[in-house]
């Protein structure tokens, strides 16, 4: 038998590159002919083909048709859009139509130069479907006239990006087919959660590793893609997932680095996925169970905030469905410690030849005193029942404490 304490080695790797979009302001200052100053750039072709962008007293006017065209043509959440003022929103809808189309330059009149940067994180935040743009823009202000253009930076050309593009399209009515007919909600997320954890390596520094299309067809990404990825499929579902920023600490080294999640409505209520860490963990001597890690499955923020924060530019809203947590839907949630319950669970787990049974508590005290009898008393009886039930004369497992999850795992093996 072999007993130790597991690892996330992993899991500290998840990270993304994040920040605020990035704004190149490019101080050339002419005085022209006209008599006013003129912030600008080098740009060929530029003025032909640009969105003109409605004027600043129209803003009230245009705002609600804005809004009802954008919820009619567009497939994904508006979470980000809803957070804006009316200006803000205006920028947006600009922006938005811009780069739909692939635009060169966008003109907007009226515009905060110091709001850009903000605006445009939103929207790509709420529009994982817009994949060819690389989250950077150029700007050029023209202060005197009150207005700026705006220069997106795409990562294809406008057909390259329309090839890629049916292909993510095919992919995804692939992934989304094989969801059975009349489930709920919460066993589609489910699916999906467990179909890009299946589906895709984590990789650093991979092509496109920023977007769905590293998840849908590279099959490796980091965070960044997984979470866009989740936030795509479960939206041409019909399920509101979002896209979410903040901070990730690993509980075991106490390394913090930028990471990327969701936050789903299920059932009416909110939680938090994450994909990224519901990839299979190391459980220490180089071996990689072929398994899920279900914690980050429609977790409450009680159990996520432990190791995320997100970005406090962002209003969420109270995430506290723990009827929807993974341990308790299952059966795996104890709020004392009862050994007959936990005996029962093993015995089903070893007898369905299980490749692991997770136990989670809902106190520090309960866990504590589980934590005990399971090593001392619960153990030694199932390795003796897996051992006679398969004919085996010695039984290898692993065994897992998680002290800031209140939670213990044990890895089967059957052979």
């Amino acid at each position: 038998m072999s007993r130790n304490r597991g690892r996330r080695n992993r899991r500290i790797k998840r990270k993304r590159r994040k920040g605020w979009i990035w704004i190149v302001f490019i101080l050339v200052a002419m005085l022209l002919a006209a008599g006013f100053w003129m912030l600008s750039r080098n740009y060929e072709g530029k003025g032909k083909d640009e969105y003109k962008s409605k004027p600043t007293a129209a803003w009230k006017e245009t705002a609600e048709a804005d809004r009802q065209s954008k919820s009619q043509d567009e497939s994904t959440s508006d979470f980000y859009f809803r957070q804006l003022s009316e200006e803000e929103q205006h920028i947006y809808t600009s922006l938005l139509k811009g780069v739909s189309s692939h635009r060169e330059s966008v003109e907007i009149l009226g515009a905060d130069t110091e709001k850009i940067g903000k605006v445009y994180q939103f929207l790509l935040n709420d529009h994982p479907e817009l994949f060819w743009c690389s989250g950077t823009l150029q700007m050029t202000h023209y202060p005197m006239a009150e207005k700026i253009e705006l220069f997106p930076e795409y990562l294809y050309d406008n057909e390259e990006s329309m090839r890629r593009q049916k292909e993510i399209e095919s992919a995804a009515q692939e992934w989304l087919a094989d969801i059975p007919e009349n489930v709920s909600e919460y066993e589609k997320i489910k699916y999906l959660y467990e179909q890009i954890v299946w589906r895709t390596e984590y990789q650093e520094g991979g092509a496109d590793d920023q977007n769905i299309y590293s998840v849908l067809q590279n099959g490796e990404s980091v965070c960044a893609g997984y979470a866009k990825t989740m936030q795509y499929l479960a939206g041409k579902a019909g399920i509101f997932v979002t896209y979410v920023t903040g901070t990730a600490t690993d509980p075991d080294t106490g390394e913090t680095q930028d990471h990327a999640w969701n936050l789903v409505k299920c059932d009416g209520k909110y939680s938090y996925v994450d994909t990224t860490w519901a990839d299979p963990v190391w459980t220490g001597e180089g071996t990689q169970k072929e398994t899920i890690v279900y914690d980050y499955l429609c977790c409450p923020q009680e159990q996520l905030f432990l190791t995320h924060i997100p970005e406090e530019s962002v209003v969420l809203p109270v995430c506290d469905a723990y009827e929807q947590e993974y341990y308790r839907k299952n059966n795996r949630f104890y709020e004392n410690y009862e050994k007959q319950q936990i005996c029962q669970a093993l015995r089903e787990d070893v007898e369905g030849q299980k490749s692991e049974s997770a136990l989670k508590f809902g106190s520090a005290d309960a866990f504590g005193q589980a934590e005990v009898k399971i090593r001392e008393e619960i153990l030694p009886e199932m390795v003796q029942y897996l051992g006679e039930l398969y004919g085996l004369s010695t039984v290898e497992y692993f065994y897992r404490e998680e002290s800031a999850f209140q939670k213990i795992t044990i890895y089967w093996k059957y052979e």
